[in-house]
C-alpha cells in the first residue's frame, strides 16, 4: 500500500492492514491529496492553544458525531494515551450525541422562524451540560465544534459566545473548528 497511507494509519494508531475502497483508489492513483491530508491531520492535532488530550477529545467527539467507528476507536485510544479518563472520553461522546439532537431541533427552529415553535418548550433533557466532566469551557468548545460540523448556525453562535464567556480565547475556538473540519474530511477517507 501507498507509503503515505501507512504513515497516516501509523500516526492515528490504526492497524496497518486497514484498508477500504477509497484508500485503495487514492493509493493506486498516487493522489497528492493523501500527503495533504496526512499533514493537515498532524497539524490540527498539534495545537499551541489546546493540549494533546483536548485535541484528541475534540477529534473523538467529531468522529463519534460522524459515526466513523475506526476513527472513534483510534481517537479514544489517543485521548487515553494523552491523559483522558474514561469519564472524559464518555463525556466527549455524550456531547456529540446530545448536540446531534440539539442541532436538528434548533436548526429547525432557526430555519422555520415561527413564533409557535420558538415559544414551545424544547422538552429536551440536557443535564450533562450543567456539570460536565470535561469542565464547562471545554464542553462548550466540543459543543461548538460538533455544531459547526452539523451546520446549526444558532447553536454555533450560542456555543461560541458561551466559550468566550467562560474565559476561553478565539484562538482555542479557531483551533477547535480546524480540528472539526479536518477530522470530518479524514472521515471521508477512513471510516
Amino acid at each position: 500500500m501507498h507509503e503515505t497511507i501507512q504513515e497516516l494509519l501509523a500516526d492515528l494508531g490504526i492497524q496497518p492492514e486497514y484498508t477500504n475502497a477509497t484508500l485503495q483508489n487514492l493509493g493506486n492513483a498516487d493522489s497528492k491529496y493523501l500527503r495533504d491530508l496526512k499533514l493537515n491531520v498532524k497539524a490540527v492535532l498539534t495545537s499551541e492553544h489546546l493540549s494533546a488530550k483536548e485535541t484528541h477529545l475534540l477529534a473523538l467527539a467529531v468522529s463519534t458525531n460522524n459515526n466513523k467507528e475506526i476513527l472513534t476507536n483510534a481517537f479514544a485510544a489517543k485521548a487515553k494515551e494523552n491523559g483522558a479518563t474514561d469519564a472524559e472520553i464518555a463525556d466527549a461522546q455524550a456531547c456529540a450525541s446530545l448536540l446531534s439532537a440539539n442541532n436538528v431541533f434548533y436548526r429547525f427552529r432557526h430555519y422555520v422562524e415561527k413564533e409557535a415553535y420558538n415559544n414551545a418548550p424544547a422538552r429536551l433533557r440536557m443535564n450533562i451540560m450543567m456539570n460536565p466532566v470535561l469542565g464547562k469551557e471545554f464542553f462548550e468548545l466540543v459543543s461548538l465544534a460538533v455544531s459547526a460540523v452539523n451546520g446549526c448556525e444558532m447553536c454555533v453562535k450560542s456555543h461560541e459566545q458561551s466559550v468566550l464567556h467562560a474565559g476561553s480565547s478565539e484562538l482555542r475556538v479557531w483551533d477547535a473548528i480546524r480540528i472539526a473540519s479536518i477530522i470530518t474530511s479524514l472521515g471521508k477517507i477512513i471510516y
